[in-house]
């Protein structure tokens, strides 16, 4: 799927050759240099010429060329057209011989400094008619330009040239629409991103468009009636300027990945060079501006590779990919470039040799700055998700330090009391039986707290697991009430009741927590009612406990907060405790399966407890 646009640029190209449909007129192609471009036709005439390619690749230079070719006539003995490209040629003079004057000759002119209002054919595509008379009639061109001298020239029927110009149309849709999706996405992109590199990938695709609707002649039908060479003059503007945004961009992609420093100085280097073309080009040495642009671009090539393969920090999309691509273009740049240069033949590829490179250069940085955002997006995420678990830790940490600091305000606080009595009890010489019962009482409230906190710890650190036994509650509620330091106080009401399979030891924490919690906070001297009795909840048989008690000074616990840790009431300031209670309460009865609730009325405190038989 993602080589499917290069098949059919291929196909496309294929389809634009001679070889594809056949048909061309032309015997043979022969061609002479003119170092001084002084030679009339009549010396050219006499001139010996040598055999020529199809396609005529001389590079950038002064010369003029002549090229000789030998025509026959079609089969219907009508008018073929002579199809010239690339587009942006200069000049090109046709000579046909005159009939009517002896030993005379036609001219005729073309190029994309030739208005597009006076040329034959009504076409991006260059181009003449004639009308071969004789078996082989022979016809010269002249090539004049400051581009590269590279001429295709084929002889067809004119319904063969104009269906090649209708390919040549819809391969210009196809590649621009193309391009413009590539162009729209990095839009997206940038919008979302902001990086500058997709910033210059943008400003490439565009001035790239521009360029390449220049080269395959698209500007000459805009300024159709320009005659002071605008459009040469545009186009060779447009081919320094793409050289230069193009090598700029490539540097801002490639600095990341920290190459070899000397490689990114011949970088800048050929930057600057392409500047100075540039400003050549404004003095009025066009030739040598795009010869310099184009030999720039070729010592570019090596750099590509010594850049990629000598960088040495790991970035998005990876090195790895990074050689891979970059060697596809520096391959795709060095078959297209050198033809130009006139270094090596050229092929049919050659002809749209900007249009084919800037093709495979987008397709190619447009995978590798996708798989680059997508590895920033990656990458962005990992750290997005780092914060949120830093958040969180620093949450948890803040929550235990909170926790700590309550815990360590709660000892001091809770602790002091009681160790002052008993610091007073161990000052005086004589104590009295109130005062040691004052003592004792301070040293099991201590006791308290500590045993408490020590449960609490040991339910958070999992290692209260409850074990299944059976045991009988009412039994368990008379021991404890034995226990208690005033069991005139309990009040406990119980019918016959079944045993409970659930853990003791967990259920006694729980039941002793409420009862303390119940006398600690009634009303002095006042009854604590408790009320033991069957119970179905969500359809399963367990027992309700009920702890009942008038409001005494403290005020009514908050019913949202009763269970928090730490949690006590204003009202209960002057009681020792650790506000652990029935926050141990709550989660003893949870791990037993059954519930707790706070039951809230006017003037009674009432907590229920269910457990499961």
């Amino acid at each position: 799927m993602h080589s499917f646009p290069f098949l059919l640029f291929l196909a496309l190209s294929w389809s634009l050759s001679s070889a594809a449909w056949g048909g061309d007129c032309i015997v043979s192609r022969a061609v002479l240099e003119d170092r001084t471009g002084t030679l009339s036709i009549e010396e050219v005439a006499q001139a010996k010429f040598l055999p020529a390619d199809a396609i005529l690749s001389k590079g950038y230079t002064d010369s003029v060329h002549w090229l000789r070719i030998v025509v026959r006539p079609c089969a219907d003995g009508g008018e073929l057209v002579l199809r010239i490209r690339p587009a942006f040629l200069d000049e090109i003079k046709l000579y046909e011989p005159e009939p009517a004057v002896p030993d005379g000759w036609k001219t005729r002119v073309t190029g994309d400094r030739t208005p597009y209002l006076a040329r034959e054919r009504a076409s991006p595509v260059l181009g003449f008619a004639i009308k071969p008379v004789k078996q082989e009639s022979v016809y010269y061109l002249r090539l004049k330009t400051t581009s590269s001298s590279m001429l295709n020239v084929e002889a067809l029927e004119p319904h063969q040239a104009q269906i090649k110009d209708m390919w040549l149309g819809m391969y210009q849709i196809g590649y621009l629409g193309f391009m413009l999706s590539l162009l729209v996405w990095a839009i997206n992109n940038y919008v979302s991103s902001r990086q500058p590199v997709v910033a210059w990938f943008i400003l490439h695709q565009i001035i790239h468009l521009c360029h390449n609707f220049a080269l395959m002649g698209g500007l000459a039908p805009l300024l159709a009636s320009d005659s002071s060479g605008l459009v040469d003059k545009l186009t060779s503007i447009i081919v320094c300027a793409n050289s230069l945004v193009a090598a700029i961009f490539h540097r801002t992609l490639l600095t990341p990945f920290a190459p070899l420093r000397l490689a990114m100085r011949g970088v800048d280097a050929i930057i600057l060079v392409i500047l100075a073309a540039l400003a050549i080009m404004a003095s009025g040495h066009t030739r040598l501006a795009l010869q310099i642009t184009a030999l720039m671009i070729t010592l570019s090539i090596p750099l590509i590779v010594v850049l990629v393969f000598s960088a040495r920090q790991e970035a998005a999309p990876g090195r790895r990919i990074l050689r891979t691509i970059y060697s596809l273009l520096a391959v795709s740049l060095l078959i297209g470039l050198l033809p130009l240069l006139g270094w090596v033949k050229a092929i049919e590829w050659n002809l749209y040799t900007m249009s084919v490179n800037g093709f495979i250069a987008a397709c190619l940085m447009f995978a590798l700055l996708h798989l680059r955002s997508r590895q920033l997006l990656r990458d962005g995420e990992q750290a997005v998700l780092k914060l949120v678990l830093i958040r969180q830790q620093l949450e948890i940490e803040q929550t235990q330090r909170e926790a700590q600091n309550r815990f360590m305000s709660m000892l001091n606080h809770e602790l002091k009391m009681p160790l002052s009595v008993i610091r007073m009890t161990l000052g005086m010489k004589e104590v009295s039986a109130t005062v040691k019962k004052h003592a004792q009482q301070s040293v099991q409230d201590v006791d308290a707290v500590i045993e408490r906190c020590l449960q609490a710890d040991q339910l958070e650190q999992r290692q209260l697991v409850p074990g299944r036994q059976s045991c009988r509650v009412d039994t368990m509620l008379a021991e404890l009430r034995t226990a208690s330091a005033t069991p005139q106080r309990l009040v406990i009401q119980f019918g016959v009741l079944p045993t409970v399979d659930t853990d003791p030891q967990l259920l006694r924490i729980a039941l002793g927590n409420l009862i303390d919690n119940a006398l600690k906070y009634a009303e002095p001297q006042s009854a604590v009612y408790i009320n033991v009795s069957l119970f179905e909840h969500q359809g399963r048989l367990g027992i309700l406990n009920s702890i009942a008690n008038a409001s005494g000074t403290a005020d009514m616990p908050d019913p949202q907060r009763v269970f928090d840790k730490y949690y006590r009431g204003p009202g209960t300031q002057g009681k020792t405790g650790s506000g652990l209670g029935l926050y141990l309460v709550r989660s003893v009865t949870e791990l037993l399966g059954g519930w707790i609730r706070y039951c809230t009325s006017e003037n009674e405190v009432r907590f229920e407890l269910w457990i499961p038989l």
